[in-house]
């Protein structure tokens, strides 16, 4: 009896991977087809639902920061999103099957960031959404998927508290995962060899690498990762941590890595590093202290290296450099200086255009047939450089990319957003658990240096918003809620397994 048993077990598992296998078979066979690409997906979900289930919370965090693309889905989302909306949706699940919820209720970041959601959906149903990869001639749904893939984000992070014996890992992880994002420039280094890699990252990462590897030789992708590998030694070792004259290994690899960002060729990565490291010196109280001098002159020191040798650095380096008044190559300043001009009158276009979107915001939906007539009329001479880049809608300033696709109401929706964020990460940073003081400590240095770079210099909403609720979810997480004077003194004991 058995044995028959255990023959039809061993039957019954032959059929369903005979089917799943001529399933996918057909799928593949047809790659271009909206249904087959569906059928992947779905089976692609089955084989991993049991990891899903198992370690669907942690797989959002180590995720949230890396470049993955899901090239099986249309339009290649990123893998961040669609494990957030996994992650969530198995989440609510699981709080239907049990009777005690393991959600972390913040009311005052949820209720925002809900309202914020409310808008989209609005906006969407008004101006519509298209989508290029629906074949759509109204293009823009992936930028929705940003704002509404980082609202799902916040609620999937805050869906459980992580474990405290894994609190240093993920959130390590949670940084160091924005690493990967110099796949992309080594898959275009290597050759056609390795271009199988852009199936897993995006290509527009080894655009700018392309595009001027004749040139200034712009490295985005190895930019990225030095970044982030800032960010992490930051996170890890705090600036104490890093000036001590036993570890001083630690403060060469910080300066390295630094020194390596500046290959991509973006102004931005020396100005956000040096708000963030002010931000993180005066949370971590070392204004009045000797390291305040000891920084001073680590910081002069190097500073006085790349001024004294600008001119012969790479093109790249010297573009990053170009904003201060030091003497670097004339196609590195021009290069930046034409892509600031562009910008301040698309800027004075832009600004002219806010009154009439203020109560209904004008979305993200623009017309592709208007896009790239107007690429070829740059191309032929006949319009200014930021003429497409108008059309699009993405304005490279934080405040317009937000206030006029979405108006004023979701301005508000994200400025309350902002504020409770805020206070949040303050209260764990006075009171929560003192051996995630680091942590705590660079949340709320890096959330204050993104919140100011993303207001006053440069942003993108629907890029930078993850960020946000990436870091105030991760806090909340980690912190198993909002801290007060008494849960920072006596933290909750880890739950019982189910």
């Amino acid at each position: 009896m058995d044995a028959s048993v255990s023959n039809l077990r061993t039957a019954l598992v032959y059929a369903v991977v005979v089917i799943i296998s001529l399933g996918f078979g057909f799928a593949v066979a047809t790659p271009q087809s909206l249904l087959s690409l569906a059928s992947v997906s779905l089976m692609l979900l089955v084989l991993c639902l049991p990891i899903l289930l198992r370690w669907h919370h942690a797989l959002v965090i180590c995720c949230w920061n890396a470049v993955f693309i899901c090239f099986f889905l249309p339009g290649k989302p990123p893998l961040w999103a669609v494990l957030a909306g996994l992650s969530l949706g198995l989440a609510v699940v699981t709080r239907t099957l049990r009777a005690k919820s393991e959600f972390l209720h913040v009311r005052s970041v949820a209720l925002p960031l809900l309202l914020l959601a409310a808008v989209v959906v609005v906006t969407i149903s008004v101006r519509g959404i298209g989508g290029r990869a629906f074949g759509s001639e109204l293009w823009g749904a992936k930028r929705y998927l940003g704002v509404l893939g980082a609202i799902l984000g916040y609620f999937a992070l805050t869906a459980q508290a992580i474990p405290r014996k894994q609190v240093e890992l993920m959130v390590s992880l949670y940084f160091l995962s924005g690493m990967t994002a110099v796949m992309s420039d080594l898959a275009f280094a290597f050759g056609p060899g390795f271009y199988f890699l852009f199936l897993f990252v995006p290509t527009e990462l080894a655009v700018a690498q392309a595009s001027t590897q004749d040139t200034l030789m712009r490295l985005t992708g190895i930019a990225w990762m030095a970044q982030a590998g800032n960010w992490f030694m930051l996170m890890r070792y705090g600036i104490r941590g890093m000036l001590e004259v036993r570890h001083m290994w630690r403060a060469v690899v910080f300066v390295a890595l630094f020194l390596v960002g500046l290959f991509g060729g973006f102004r931005s990565s020396i100005i956000l590093m040096c708000i963030l490291f002010a931000t993180q010196f005066w949370f971590e109280g070392l204004l009045r202290t000797k390291w305040f001098p000891i920084a001073v002159v680590t910081g002069l020191l190097v500073g006085s290296v790349l001024i004294g040798y600008a001119e012969k650095l790479p093109l790249s380096v010297q573009r990053s450099l170009s904003f201060l008044p030091i003497d670097v190559h004339p196609t590195a300043r021009q290069d930046a200086l034409g892509t600031l001009d562009w910008r301040l009158q698309m800027w004075r276009v832009v600004i002219q255009e806010v009154p009439q979107y203020l109560l209904l915001g004008k979305g993200y939906t623009f017309s592709s047939t208007d896009y790239l007539l107007v690429q070829e009329s740059i191309r032929r001479g006949m319009f200014t450089l930021y003429e497409d880049t108008l059309v699009s809608g993405n304005y490279h300033n934080g405040i317009l990319t937000l206030l006029v696709p979405f108006g004023l109401a979701g301005t508000f929706a994200f400025a309350a957003f902002a504020w409770a964020g805020w206070r949040v990460l303050h209260r764990n940073y006075h009171y929560g658990p003192p051996e995630f003081r680091h942590i705590n400590t660079f949340l709320i240095a890096f959330f204050a240096a993104r919140m100011i770079f993303y207001l006053a210099l440069y942003g993108q909403f629907d890029l930078d918003l993850m960020v946000f609720t990436g870091v105030v979810g991760l806090s909340i997480s980690v912190n198993r809620g909002v801290c007060s004077p008494a849960s920072g003194a006596a933290p909750k004991p880890d739950p019982a397994p189910a």
